[in-house]
Parts: C-alpha cells; sequence; structure tokens
C-alpha cells in the first residue's frame, strides 16, 4: 500500500500547530500557570517545524531543512519543560541551550537537500528520543510520588515513542531508510512517520488526562488539608485512615500521638501572630521528617496536632515521642530569644489496628485525658494510656 508521505506529514503538522494555537491562546488568559504557555510553544514549533517540511524543494533549503528540524526539535525539547514545570523542577537551560545551538550549526553545515539525508535524520531521531526519554522519566516520577494513574500511561506512549526515534536513528545509520528523501514512499521512514502521526495526538490527549487528574487530586487534597501547616485536617485524618491501615495485621496496634506546643499563646501575645504561624509552619516541617510514609499527621485545630502510627505499640509511640520534643528544642533559638521556649506537651494513647476506624473518636479522647495530664504535671511531658 502507497501512501503519500507529504500529505501524512501536512495533516501532522497541522494538527499538532493547531493544538499549539489552542493551548496559547488558553495560557494567555493568565488562569493557568507557566507550562500551559510552554506546552502550547512546544506543539506550536513541532507542528510548524513540520509543515514547513512539506515545502522541501519549494522554498530554501535553510528553511526547509535548518528552520524545520530546529523548530521540531525545539518542540520536543519544550515538551521536557512543560512536564519539569508540572512538576515543579527546575530546568537546566544552560545545557539544553548549547545543545541546540550544535545541532543548529551542523544543520547549517548539512544542509543540501540532494544529500546528507541519513545524517540529518539520525540527529533530528537521537536529539527527539533524548527528550521524550526525559519526559517518559519525569512522569513516570509523578506517578509514583503522586498516585497518578494517568502519568503510567503518559510515560508508555514517551518510552514507546523514544524506541522509534532509536530505531529511526539506527535505520539512518545503517542506510535502511528506504529511500534518499524524507518522503520516499514505503520502507521503514514512511511506517514511522505514520506511526508519529498516530502518537502525536494520542500523547497530548494523555498529558491532558493526567493534568486534569493531578489537578483533581490538588483540589481534594486542599480541601483535605490545613493551609497554614499542609497538616491533614480532620476530614482528611478519617479519609486516609482507611488506606494506612490497610496491610498491617489483625493483632498490631496503632499509637495515636496527641500533641500541643506550649506557651504558643505567649509566642503569638508577645511576638505576633505572623511568627506563631511560623513556628507552626516549622513544627509541621519537623514532624514530617520524623515520620514514616505510613504515618498520618493532622491539625486538631490551633496548636494541636493528631500523629497516627499504624502499626506502633506504646513503645514504639513513646520512641517518636521522645524524638520529637529533642527535635523541638533545636530549631526554636528564635523563639527563646523572647525569653520562650516552647516545648511539646504529648498524650499517647494505643489500639488494636483492626479497631481503629470504631475507636478513633474514644482514641482521641484518651490521648487528650493523656495530654491534660501531661500539661497539669508540669509540661513538656509524654503521658500514655492504652485502652482494649
Amino acid at each position: 500500500m502507497q501512501l503519500d508521505v507529504k500529505t501524512i506529514f501536512f495533516i501532522t503538522g497541522l494538527l499538532v500547530s493547531t493544538t499549539g494555537m489552542v493551548l496559547w491562546g488558553l495560557a494567555a488568559t493568565g488562569r493557568f500557570d507557566r507550562w500551559l504557555k510552554y506546552w502550547g510553544i512546544s506543539n506550536l514549533f513541532a507542528g510548524s517545524g513540520v509543515l514547513l517540511l512539506t515545502f522541501r524543494d519549494q522554498i530554501p533549503d535553510i528553511f526547509s531543512i535548518v528552520v524545520a528540524n530546529m523548530l521540531t526539535i525545539s518542540g520536543y525539547f519544550l515538551l521536557m519543560v512543560t512536564v519539569h514545570r508540572l512538576y515543579h523542577r527546575k530546568v537546566a537551560w544552560q545545557p539544553h541551550l548549547l545543545l541546540l545551538a550544535v545541532t543548529t550549526a551542523f544543520f547549517l553545515v548539512m544542509q543540501d537537500s540532494s544529500q546528507f539525508y541519513s545524517e540529518r535524520a539520525a540527529i533530528s531521531a537521537a536529539i527527539c528520543g533524548f527528550y521524550c526519554a526525559l519526559v517518559a522519566h519525569t512522569t513516570r516520577t509523578i506517578a509514583r510520588e503522586e498516585d497518578i494513574s494517568s502519568a503510567y500511561l503518559v510515560t508508555g506512549i514517551f518510552i514507546f515513542t523514544a524506541l522509534v526515534f532509536g530505531l529511526r536513528m539506527l535505520a539512518a545509520l545503517t542506510d535502511h531508510m528506504g529511500g534518499e528523501s524524507v518522503f520516499s514512499p514505503g520502507g521503514v521512514n514512511m511506517w514511522m512517520i505514520l506511526l508519529a502521526a498516530i502518537v502525536t495526538p494520542l500523547w497530548n490527549m494523555s498529558m491532558l488526562l493526567m493534568i486534569m487528574e493531578r489537578i483533581n487530586r490538588n483540589w481534594i487534597g486542599r480541601a483535605l488539608r490545613d493551609p497554614l501547616t499542609s497538616a491533614l485536617n480532620r476530614a482528611g485524618l478519617s479519609a486516609a485512615m482507611e488506606n494506612a491501615i490497610q496491610g498491617q495485621s489483625d493483632k498490631s496496634s496503632t499509637a495515636l500521638l496527641l500533641v500541643d506546643i506550649d506557651h504558643f499563646k505567649q509566642v503569638n501575645d508577645k511576638l505576633g501572630h505572623a511568627h506563631g504561624d511560623e513556628l507552626l509552619r516549622m513544627f509541621s516541617d519537623m514532624v514530617r521528617s520524623h515520620l514514616r510514609g505510613s504515618d498520618l499527621f493532622a491539625r486538631q485545630g490551633g496548636d494541636e496536632f493528631v500523629i497516627l502510627l499504624p502499626g506502633s505499640g506504646e513503645k514504639e509511640g513513646r520512641e517518636v515521642a521522645e524524638r520529637l520534643q529533642k527535635a523541638f528544642t533545636q530549631p526554636t533559638w528564635k523563639i527563646k530569644t523572647a525569653d520562650i521556649a516552647p516545648t511539646l506537651s504529648i498524650g499517647l494513647a494505643v489500639t488494636k489496628t483492626d479497631q481503629l476506624p470504631q475507636s478513633l473518636h474514644s482514641l482521641l479522647q484518651q490521648a487528650d485525658a493523656a495530654l491534660y495530664q501531661s500539661k497539669q504535671g508540669g509540661r513538656n511531658r509524654i503521658t500514655s494510656v492504652q485502652i482494649a
């Protein structure tokens, strides 16, 4: 079956360019983060580069070869920038811009359309495949760290695309492209171009799914978290509790720590609420650094926090409480300059893990009673109680 390769190129370029213009238009509204602008430009660049390729032998080679290839490669580079921005990861611009500059120099030297076809194909395939691999690596990280299932789909598509580019590079290096021109019908080149025409809209759709799922999760996360400390709120604690105890043995115990910051009111009264908020954020960051991935950390209200330790008994819970008390005294030197030395009073209660969903309320009451004893006993203490 003979296919018009130029038509495939033109339709692909037109579709990708149109997608880029739509995304750019959305970014121009100012209602989205900068990653949307990069995503729009990446599609616009890649699509424009493919469209320019279709005018080979009709316009000067510097436009149909050098500019066309560099726009396409820059589109893949900006796609990598998009997912990095989406993940809030910095991009080391200098080495990538250097790579693009060197690649431009190579294409300027090899811009004659009557020769260097295989060399140009190998270079462009290698660099585009490299950026596809970087995109796949970042989206896989997003999938694993943020539990975004659609990110696995994006990862799979870009891994496949990187492999296709790798095969194209090998075909070019071994003179198996199936013709002397990018528009030659049949052969490996044509089928790879056909695959690209199919995969390109797929990766845009899959990225849209990933972004929508991520935004949805972020909004849900905001509803279940305290905005000041990023700790879970009460609803978030209840929602996360069932997942946290899954896989735990029926005979295991779960420890609950109810933590109160001593002298917190003095901090607010003498130093101001801004300093009090900073102390709460500092405390929350410190707690998270001492907990396991399966542990839960929630703000009960004011300066009172809940820590749930699945699979831990009274001994393990007390050890965690002691570590937190010790760690909390280290970064508070700014507070001490105002003759205030905040410490932690902690109430500890333990129950069987399989009874936790039904006994959470009574467990909190027990821990609250234990916390009251710690306060009455002089503060900076740990008081524990164990319920059946």
